[in-house]
C-alpha cells in the first residue's frame, strides 16, 4: 500500500470513530510513524485529505453495493442486505462525524450528499425494476414516484427536527422505513419473502 494509501486509511477511520474537528494532522502522522512534514507532502491541508477520504469511502461504498447485488438470491434480499448494511454503517460512525462535516466542510458535504442522491436514486430505480421482473413487486408501482418517495423518506432519517438523536435510535428509524416500505410495494409473494426473512 502507498503512503498516500495509508495515510488516508487511517485518518478515514480517525475521523469516523471521533470525528473530524477532534482528529489532527499530528496525530494521523504519529500513529502512523511518519513526520507531519510528510503528511503535508500527501496533502496540502487538512481539505485536501477529507475530500480524498470521502472519495474513498464513496468508491468503497460502490464495490459493496455492486458485491450485495450479485451475491442475492432476489431483490427481497439485496434490499434486505442493504439495509443491514446500512445498519451496521450508522452504528459504527461517531455523528459527530456527519456535523463535523456539514459544519467545516460544506462544499464537500454538498458534493457528496447531492452525489449520494444522485447514486441512490439509481440504485433504487433499478431494484424496483428488478423487483418487478421477478414478481416480487406489485405492476401498479409508479417507479420513479416509488423512488422518488423512498429517498424522500431516507433524508428524513438524517433529519433532526424530524427524528432528534435524543430521542430515537436512527438504526431502528431505517429498519422501520425499509420494512414497512417494501410491504407496502410488494405483492403477496415478496410479502411471504419479507416475512421469512424477519423471522430468521
Amino acid at each position: 500500500m502507498e503512503l498516500r494509501e495509508r495515510i488516508v486509511e487511517e485518518a478515514t477511520e480517525r475521523f469516523l470513530r471521533l470525528g473530524i474537528r477532534n482528529v489532527t494532522m499530528d496525530e494521523i502522522a504519529v500513529s502512523l510513524g511518519i513526520s507531519k512534514r510528510t503528511v503535508y507532502e500527501n496533502f496540502k491541508d487538512k481539505t485536501e485529505l477529507v475530500n480524498s477520504c470521502m472519495m474513498e469511502l464513496s468508491k468503497q461504498q460502490e464495490l459493496k453495493n455492486e458485491q450485495i447485488i450479485s451475491s442475492s438470491g432476489n431483490v427481497v434480499e439485496t434490499i434486505f442486505f442493504f439495509m443491514q448494511e446500512g445498519i451496521r454503517i450508522m452504528n459504527s460512525i461517531n455523528p459527530v462525524f456527519f456535523s463535523d462535516l456539514k459544519k467545516f466542510y460544506p462544499e464537500i458535504w454538498i458534493t457528496i450528499h447531492e452525489e449520494s442522491i444522485r447514486t441512490n436514486y439509481r440504485l433504487t430505480h433499478k431494484l424496483l425494476i428488478k423487483g418487478l421482473d421477478e414478481g416480487l413487486f406489485r405492476k401498479d408501482i409508479s417507479i420513479p414516484i416509488v423512488s422518488k418517495l423512498f429517498q424522500e423518506q431516507m433524508n428524513l432519517i438524517s433529519d433532526e427536527k424530524v427524528f432528534p438523536r435524543e430521542e430515537f435510535n436512527h438504526a431502528e428509524v431505517f429498519k422501520n422505513l425499509v420494512i414497512n416500505f417494501m410491504r407496502g410495494i410488494s405483492t403477496s409473494r415478496g410479502i411471504g419473502i419479507i416475512d421469512k426473512i424477519i423471522e430468521r
